[in-house]
């Protein structure tokens, strides 16, 4: 058995892993679309290494477009069978794999024109809104904490992992001739005390890891000073009749700003003549998801609800669909509050809106959200004087604030607490999805703070090999161990006394007893450790 690793490896994009069985069998957990620099996006194109026609399923951890957004892609290649998601999951997917189609067809067609000016030949899009609708129609709602053998050999389970709405880290247990063995999935882990969703749920112990290290570098402001510095700059951007432009995810960051508002809204905090608009078709249609499932959403949340509050909405917020409607509020004079997408601010709405608002003083631009390196989101935080904006170089005159408190994602000391638990003698773990700078400070303090975990940062592509485990897993007294290493050696002793006659060979039987007899020795080795 083993896993390649197709994607989020010393990147933060394009989360993917294709697990293959002894038998050729393969299925997919997670198949997400590489966002951000050419060169990555380029991966998107790539056909062979997720095998469309031989996989058996694909599991996705949750909604977000890195985690899925290549799954109509897929089905455009000719993949028809089953994908396991949370029930949320499956209702955001269907707003998030139609959205992205369309912006998929959107550029195509926009490359398409270019490279006809220029003589070249037009491009196809990835994939088109009729996969995207193929893809919806092979979902299966599947429920959190309940062991499934969904496909032969193969027992899986959910496990809430916090971050949105639905997302869930997911545990496998992979059966072969040789035995067992428990390979775990994070996800993307979320925040303990975040806003909406729960905290993440315990996964129990595996023998391999993929983790993800997107904040494994750093630490986040804490909730509530984000809350009240979001606030500060809303009441400066009133007083200076300016505008406040956030660049959102329409899944849960969205959520978790309107939330802020309607909170400090109900404090009276929030001026009554500032308008909040929700830009973004996308995030409008998940806020309604949200809404429509009070029943994932934490105790907090619940209570809000319970005492007849509207935790998601407001009465000065306006969600605006249409074209029309958004191109109207760049004519709004005086203060405002505009979320819109994307989250890193290099496509949807929230271009034109730096477009119109970035060179006035008066206007604060918040960053809430991850910044992938060469977005026009990162070239903000990073300081730049101007940018380029629909070809054209717009000047940084708007203050620039970042607030990352409001993170899905956990941050270093989190992640730490969250393996905590599963850091058992002989646990391998890969870090995964986080730039490279990042996951490798994770790797040296994990490795200090654990030192009887194995650590490893894969790079794309890179295969890791899974070694079965005895299907019976039960306490080992030392001395039945003796026994057991005193047997092992007699056995390998003998076979390479045999190697030592002259013209020694193995037979194809006696070959195996070997292989049979170094696998026993290794898991004999590895009881032994745990001992």
């Amino acid at each position: 058995m083993r896993i390649i690793c197709l994607g989020a490896a010393r990147t933060v994009t394009g989360s993917s892993y294709l697990v293959e069985l002894d038998d050729d069998r393969c299925f997919l957990v997670d198949c997400g679309l590489f966002q951000g620099s050419r060169q990555l996006e380029r991966r998107n194109r790539l056909n062979r290494p997720y095998r469309p026609t031989d996989l058996a399923g694909i599991f996705i951890t949750h909604a977000h477009i890195d985690h899925s957004g290549l799954v109509p892609r897929l089905v455009r290649q000719g993949y028809k069978g089953p994908i396991y998601a949370t029930r949320p999951t499956c209702e955001l997917l269907k707003i998030l794999w139609l959205d992205s189609a369309n912006i998929q067809e959107f550029e195509a067609e926009w490359q398409s024109r270019k490279n006809n000016r220029l003589g070249r030949e037009s491009i196809e899009p990835l994939y088109t809104t009729p996969d995207a609708e193929a893809a919806i129609g092979l979902l299966h709602p599947m429920e959190l904490e309940c062991y499934e053998k969904l496909i032969p050999g193969v027992e899986s389970c959910f496990v809430g992992a916090g971050h949105i709405l639905g997302a869930a880290s997911l545990q496998l247990n992979l059966e072969s001739d040789g035995g067992l063995h428990s390979v775990g999935f994070s996800g993307d882990v979320g925040r303990p005390n975040q806003l909406i969703v729960p905290d993440p749920s315990q996964m129990k112990p595996v023998n391999t890891l993929f983790m993800e290290t997107t904040y494994g570098n750093r630490s986040h402001k804490s909730l509530e000073d984000s809350q009240a510095e979001l606030m500060e700059v809303v009441h400066r951007a009133y007083q200076e009749g300016g505008k406040v432009v956030i660049p959102v995810f329409a899944v849960e960051r969205s959520q978790e700003i309107i939330y802020t508002l309607a909170a400090a809204q109900r404090r009276g905090e929030l001026p009554e003549d500032m308008p909040v608009f929700l830009d973004s078709p996308l995030a409008i249609n998940a806020t309604r998801i949200f809404r429509d499932h009070p029943e994932y959403f934490d105790e907090q949340t619940q209570a809000i609800l319970a005492a007849g509050e509207t935790p998601l909405n407001m009465p000065n917020l306006k969600f605006t669909s249409s074209v029309e409607e958004s191109q109207a509020i760049n004519r709004v004079m005086g203060p405002a509050i505009i979320l819109a997408g994307s989250g890193m601010g290099n496509a949807g709405r929230i271009k034109h809106h730096l477009k119109h608002n970035l060179w006035r003083p008066n206007c604060h631009v918040v960053i809430v959200g991850f910044q992938a390196k060469g977005t026009t989101g990162r070239l903000l935080v990073d300081g730049a004087s101007k940018v380029k904006i629909f070809r054209e170089d717009v000047a940084v005159r708007a203050k620039v604030h970042t607030i990352n408190g409001f993170s899905a994602h956990a941050d270093q000391p989190e992640l730490l607490k969250w393996l905590e638990p599963l850091a058992v003698p002989g646990l391998k773990v890969n870090l995964m999805h986080g730039e490279e700078e990042s996951t490798l400070v994770f790797k040296r303090l994990a490795a200090e703070r654990f030192p009887q975990v194995r650590f490893h940062v894969p790079r794309w592509n890179e295969v890791i090999a899974l070694r079965p485990m005895p299907k019976v897993q039960r306490p080992v007294e030392p001395a039945a161990l003796a026994e057991q290493v005193l047997a092992l050696s007699q056995r390998l002793a003998a076979l390479a006394q045999r190697l030592e006659e002259p013209q020694a060979a193995l037979d194809p039987a006696q070959a195996a007893a070997l292989e049979e007899a170094l696998q026993a020795a290794d898991q004999a080795a590895r009881a032994g450790e745990a001992l």
